[in-house]
């Protein structure tokens, strides 16, 4: 099985972990801080939306997400009252928008392009496919944070399938 192959098995499975982590959560509830400086259910959520447009510019496919500005950064205050937050149901639907585009963008894409040389802050990512995997980590690691947050919201463990 190739690297690309890999990728886009962990990308399918990132889409179906997005959607069962926020299952039975409500708009309430996505945005109750556990703590100060800890991000809410529904900005991890806009911030993994946020991460899909990398996966989208990787693959060269077209996406109109609104908002990601709201996301792109860590939380760290109540936002402004004249920015609108998108409800969790709005970033859910974003998600799945664009999802089946995305993969196959990424699918359509050539071995060159994945090797093409980039330059990304981290010296360990040289290459599209290395900058791939790197936000393939980066939403598993978003999405284990929903995951224990669900937890502290009593809910039932998410599902994998």
């Amino acid at each position: 099985m190739s690297a690309k192959d890999q990728l886009l098995i962990q990308y399918d499975l990132h889409t179906t972990l997005f959607n069962n982590v926020l299952v039975d959560i409500n708009e309430e509830e996505s945005e109750v801080r556990l703590a100060p400086g800890i991000n809410h259910v529904k900005w991890l959520a806009g911030h993994l939306v946020w991460g899909q447009l990398g996966l989208a510019r990787i693959g060269n496919v077209q996406v109109a997400i609104p908002w990601t500005d709201h996301f792109n950064t860590q939380l760290t205050e109540p936002v402004s009252a004249s920015i609108k937050i998108p409800s969790l149901e709005e970033i859910k639907a974003e998600w799945n928008k664009y999802a089946g585009l995305i993969h196959d963008g990424l699918e359509k894409m050539t071995d060159e392009a994945l090797n093409s040389p980039i330059e990304f802050p981290l010296p360990a990512f040289k290459t599209t496919e290395s900058l791939w995997t790197f936000i393939n980590h980066h939403q598993a690691y978003t999405i284990g944070q929903i995951g224990i947050l669900r937890r502290a919201l009593a809910k039932e463990a998410m599902k994998y399938s």
